[in-house]
């Protein structure tokens, strides 16, 4: 009897066993069957303002969510989907036909818009220490990279880093290659000239005149050009702020003219509602006493030239202004310039 219960009892077990093998092994041919689901996107770490953020290596949808980096994925090739009022900085640039899909996220002065960001689906949110009050929000809609901008006049601190985020680096150090190579042709084309000739900027704004300093986007890309500047604009982003409270320029009165005169002079206007009302600001500014009595204006070297890309920008505007300086410091017309 005892024999009899043991062969059951091993019978039993052996079945238990051999169910028990045929689980695994099923389970073992499911885990093998190839996923039909896409793998996901490779990603690398990226440091930045707020700390460390994977992203994707080659990101294709990116929104830009500070207007003073709208350039850089431009510049590089990257797919810009989203941006504060690209229109008018495409317009600006002339890059309208090149870029027709960058959609309008909200204007430049306002906060970004984020249900219209949601809408657009981006694997890459590109920003800088301006947007870290609300930095939380839009690392829960993607990747979010915060880049340290204090002013216009620092556009080629974020740039590198910004191209490492949106996976463009050896394009990034050769354009800045390109833009070094440009700035060199000058100086030498320049020759003695480059450290006698005293170039001064200046932005016209609505009953207001302020000159710019070498801490506003064109005085990096003057002095980066070896060109030398007016003493009451020698000053550079730390003195400027200390002298005007902040790091690109100060206001100055109809009767201190004398203190932008120069052998050039590049006139900005910004914050005019329409040309008219623009014209009527520089005609009044030509009206004045002094202005005819100064050196650059007898000598017919004033130019005014386009605030898009003299005030901010980087890399295009950077190329842009070169563009000015080879125009009208190295080629040097007589006349002035009625843009």
């Amino acid at each position: 009897m005892r024999k009899f219960y043991f062969v059951v009892l091993l019978t039993l077990l052996v079945v238990c066993a051999c169910s028990s093998f045929g689980r695994q092994l099923s389970t073992r041919n499911i885990a093998v069957v190839p996923s039909t689901q896409t793998s996901p996107a490779p990603v690398h770490v990226v440091k930045h303002a707020m700390g460390q953020t994977q992203v994707p290596v080659h990101p294709r949808r990116v929104v830009v969510i500070d207007p003073w980096l709208v350039e850089i994925p431009l510049a590089l090739g990257v797919n810009l989907v989203g941006a504060p009022d690209p229109t008018k900085t495409l317009q600006g640039l002339g890059l309208e036909n090149k870029h027709p899909s960058v959609e309008n996220i909200g204007a430049v002065l306002t906060p970004p818009n984020m249900e219209k960001v949601i809408t657009l689906k981006p694997d890459l949110i590109l920003g800088t220490t301006r947007n870290q009050d609300t930095y939380s929000l839009w690392s829960h809609i993607a990747p979010t990279v915060l880049l340290k901008v204090q002013s216009n006049g620092d556009w080629k601190k974020p740039f590198m880093p910004a191209a490492k985020a949106l996976g463009k680096t050896e394009t990034a150090k050769h354009l800045m290659d390109d833009y070094n190579a440009r700035l060199t042709e000058l100086k030498q084309k320049m020759g003695s000239r480059l450290k006698k000739t005293l170039v001064s900027v200046v932005r016209l704004i609505p009953e207001t005149i302020n000159p710019l300093t070498k801490g506003a986007f064109s005085g990096v890309i003057l002095e980066d050009a070896g060109l030398i500047r007016p003493p009451s604009q020698n000053l550079d982003a730390k003195a400027t702020k200390k002298k005007a409270g902040n790091p690109v320029g100060y206001n100055i009165s109809p009767e201190s003219l004398t203190q932008i005169d120069g052998d050039i002079l590049f006139l900005v206007r910004y914050g005019f509602k329409d040309p008219t009302q623009s014209k009527i600001a520089v005609n009044e500014l030509m009206a004045e006493p002094l202005w005819s009595k100064l050196n650059v204006v007898r000598q017919g070297k004033v130019y005014l030239v386009d605030d898009y890309y003299w005030l901010t920008g980087s890399y295009i505007s950077a190329n842009r202004v070169i563009d000015d300086l080879f125009t009208y410091i190295l080629h040097s017309p007589k006349e002035t310039n009625s843009k």
